[in-house]
């Protein structure tokens, strides 16, 4: 039995009870025209409900709702179940491995004690520089694969200053990696899907988008780091004033840096390297299993060791993300949540208005792919433009931006999934400080651009 399955769970059965009363009052009343995207809205809500309740373990809500999908006639069992072999999820599962391989080996705890020493054995400013660094990677490679690179590495700190279980100096770091590869995201056309249509839509150039989103990104991550710290209150005088792991490197000690590196290598070059093997997309996730199979043929770790590092309950969890995602498109329930909010759009002041847009953008990504809300929203949010006689820049641009930033489900996006897998962030914690962060950058988004465009 793996790691992922070992944990007990209590069925919180009043609360499934009224969850359920719900769901089957969201079928009956007519809220859309549209059967389909009734059904859809209710599975959406029904799933919403399950996921912040906890009424029942968060992974069998995803294994559930394609089952629910096909008994609501919302998609066929093949359709239903293939987002459960989408190639993000193969993304995650060699993170976990390459996580697993360097704690089993002690190197996460060597390089997360360089980096303190780095800063001179503080704890508090070393986490700060290794969300800087997952920062600044994820504006070159997926948010994905950055924070894969860097929650090794915040694990192996917490180990050395014993931080780590659910501690606030835990909770700080863990959650500022999630953030920061979300942020780091914004940067660059290349570093996120919803970047490249929001650009290709609006015909921006590289450079363009870099001048917007630069300022964008050194205004919004100090904030982030500012709220994060006063929520969490991790001890900022925390020091390491010995060192606790000593480095004595050994064939396989080697072999690991080498298919470490190798990967985030790879990872790094992705926009480079897919278009010379004629690979569309999902590079990454080649390379993530190519990861694993290196550390098994190189008997760094065994098949057992393996599956024991990957957390299959994570992987059942945002594979039913990426389901309802899926059926919120086809369904029509986007299309048609878009068109009731473009409604205010002559009733209340283009401030309050573009705020909406960027509130119920967030709010998308934290049920759905960012690169399926993105394609489905931004289009949509163009003509809106067109037909108010509005720049389109003031519309398209903030909801672009707005889609990489899910800070509050653990199915908002991956880095979100990945640290919540961890164990060290409780689903409280996320969601209460994932919807303050929210709401506080949806305002930043909101002004930023009023101000620049109106």
């Amino acid at each position: 039995m793996t790691k992922g399955f070992q944990a007990k769970f209590t069925i919180k059965l009043p609360v499934l009870l009224v969850e359920g009363l719900v769901f089957i009052i969201l079928l009956l009343i007519p809220i859309f025209e549209n059967q389909t995207a009734q059904r859809a809205f209710a599975l959406l809500i029904f799933a919403a409900l399950l996921w912040i309740t906890e009424a029942i373990p968060l992974a069998l809500t995803g294994l559930m709702i394609p089952v629910l999908a096909t008994m609501m006639h919302l998609a066929t069992p093949v359709a239903a179940f293939s987002q459960f072999a989408n190639p993000i999820l193969f993304l995650f599962m060699g993170g976990f491995v390459l996580a697993g391989a360097l704690s089993l080996y002690s190197l996460d705890k060597l390089i997360a004690q360089k980096l303190i020493s780095l800063a001179r054995g503080n704890f508090y400013w070393s986490a700060i520089s290794l969300m800087l660094a997952t920062a600044l990677a994820a504006c070159w490679v997926t948010n994905t694969a950055a924070a894969a690179m860097m929650i090794p590495l915040a694990i192996g700190m917490l180990t050395l200053v014993n931080k780590n279980n659910v501690s606030p100096e835990a909770k700080f770091l863990m959650i500022g990696i999630a953030y920061s590869a979300n942020i780091g995201g914004i940067v660059t056309m290349v570093s996120s899907p919803p970047n490249a249509i929001g650009a290709a839509i609006m015909n921006l150039s590289f450079t363009t988008w870099l001048m917007y989103s630069a300022p964008l990104f050194l205004l919004t991550f100090p904030i982030m780091i500012a709220f994060i710290t006063i929520y969490f209150k991790p001890d900022r005088k925390m020091t390491i004033d010995t060192m606790l792991i000593k480095s004595n490197p050994t064939p396989t000690n080697r072999m690991l840096v080498f298919i470490f590196l190798l990967t985030i290598v790879l990872w790094i070059m992705d926009s480079v390297l897919s278009p010379i093997f004629k690979i569309e997309d999902s590079f990454s996730s080649l390379v993530a299993i190519l990861a694993i199979f290196l550390l098994f043929i190189t008997r760094i770790m065994n098949w057992e060791e393996i599956l024991e590092s990957i957390r299959w309950d994570i992987l059942l969890l945002f594979g039913g993300g990426l389901t309802l995602g899926m059926l919120i498109e086809s369904s029509g329930l986007g299309a048609l949540l878009v068109s009731q909010i473009s409604h205010f759009a002559t009733d209340v002041p283009l401030f309050v208005f573009l705020w909406l847009i960027v509130f119920f953008s967030i709010v998308m990504t934290e049920f759905m792919s960012n690169t399926a809300s993105a394609a489905l929203i931004l289009p949509l949010l163009y003509a809106l433009a067109i037909q108010l006689q509005v720049n389109p820049m003031i519309l398209v641009l903030p909801a672009t931006i707005a889609a990489s930033f899910g800070f509050m489900m653990p199915v908002g996006t991956p880095p979100n999934a990945m640290v919540f897998a961890t164990g060290l962030i409780p689903r409280k914690d996320m969601l209460r400080a994932g919807f303050l962060v929210n709401l506080l950058s949806s305002i930043i988004l909101t002004s930023f651009f009023y101000l620049l465009f109106r």
